[in-house]
């Protein structure tokens, strides 16, 4: 009996054996099978790295400021009687803004005026009467005193008369009206702002270790964002001697001509310095480079092996300027090197991938709006 179970747990054991052993076979055949089986091409896009011709630039953050801008306020209180601009208009130098009521200092000159007459016929009488000796030098004195201080008198009251017509000290454009007909306005409120467009400052900052590169006279290009894709060109004509404690960066100011008035004060604008000096560099378009917590990396088209397809090795970079729709490579690509431009993110180190460039990322340092 025995020896019958012990025959039976043998048989069962070499079955049971058999058929695991089998389906074991069988898994490893068709890992085998699947390790041999390759995917498919990736399809991407591809360019050939060059070398290009770069005009070194110092880029920084400005602020467009007036050559001259002030805000208009009377010196002297007064009730508004003439205003003569409108929100928005160009005035020129000496024109009449707005007018306050002079009736008192009017009244007041023609009283002056008055005694000016009186005091000026005692004068010549006294000069009558000294030829004659009837009178003394002394009397004369007084007489021509009064004069003066009468001609004193109505000058200061002709000077005000003339502040409360408040003008324009400049060419420009005036903003906002701030004041009516009628309303009593007090010395320093502001009335409305008068800018001079043209030209304008654009005013930016520089670290200290640039300071040896910036002369004034050099060439600045600036953009900003109500014009998108346009570009303004301007002048430095001022270098502060001061590098600031705080930041250890120095003050710049452009001048940019803004002839046509697009630009106004109070915008910010991208300023890029132009050096004189320009370099070759290798560009590619910014798609062809991945940004990782590694590092930025591209992929480099390999020659194929055989009749089979191209495939990709990955390599590290070093980028530098940026300029449009492309990046300078500092390190890591070598002109002529084929590179991919997009399809990465299904790439790996060796992949295979077909190549379709019938449409390409964009590829232009100076883009304008229609490309983008």
């Amino acid at each position: 009996m025995i020896k019958r179970m012990i025959v039976m747990i043998l048989a069962l054991a070499v079955v049971f054996g058999g058929v695991f052993g089998a389906k074991y076979y069988i898994g490893q055949m068709i890992q085998q099978k699947m390790a041999e089986r390759k995917p498919p091409p990736v399809a991407v896009t591809t360019i050939e790295a060059s070398a290009r011709t770069w005009q070194p630039r110092l880029h920084a953050v400005g602020s467009l400021k007036a050559t001259k801008g002030v805000a208009i306020s009377p010196e002297l209180a007064g009730r508004v009687t003439e205003l003569g601009f409108e929100s928005g208009q160009a005035v020129s130098q000496g024109e009449l803004l707005v007018a306050l009521n002079t009736e008192t200092e009017a009244a007041e000159l023609d009283r002056l005026q008055a005694r000016k007459e009186l005091a000026e016929t005692q004068l010549r009488r006294q000069r009558r009467l000294i030829r004659q000796n009837q009178t003394s030098q002394a009397a004369v004195d007084e007489a021509a005193a009064q004069v003066k201080t009468l001609t004193a008198q109505i000058e200061r009251e002709r000077t005000l008369i003339a502040k409360k017509r408040i003008r324009a000290p400049f060419d420009g454009v005036v903003g906002i009206r701030r004041v009516d007909l009628g309303q009593f306005v007090d010395p320093g409120e502001p009335l409305v702002t008068l800018q001079d467009l043209a030209p304008l400052y654009a005013d930016f900052t520089l670290p200290q270790e640039d300071l040896a590169q910036v002369t004034e006279g050099m060439s600045v290009a600036l953009t900003v964002d109500t014009y998108p894709g346009e570009t303004f060109t301007g002048e430095i004509t001022a270098i502060d001697p001061q590098v600031a404690e705080d930041t250890r960066n120095f003050s710049v100011r452009a001048t940019v001509a803004n002839a046509d008035g697009r630009l106004r004060p109070g915008m910010f604008a991208d300023v890029a310095v132009q050096l004189p000096a320009k370099r070759e560099v290798v560009t590619l378009p910014q798609t062809a480079v991945t940004t990782n917590p590694y590092g930025e990396s591209v992929f480099i088209v390999q020659a194929p092996e055989g009749d089979g397809p191209p495939t990709v090795t990955k390599r590290f970079v070093t980028t530098g300027d940026r300029r449009g729709d492309q990046v300078a490579i500092s390190e890591g690509v070598e002109p002529g090197e084929t590179v991919v431009t997009s399809g990465q993110l299904k790439l790996r180190e060796g992949a295979r991938i077909q190549v379709n460039n019938e449409v390409t990322p964009a590829n232009d340092a100076a883009p304008t709006p229609e490309n983008r």
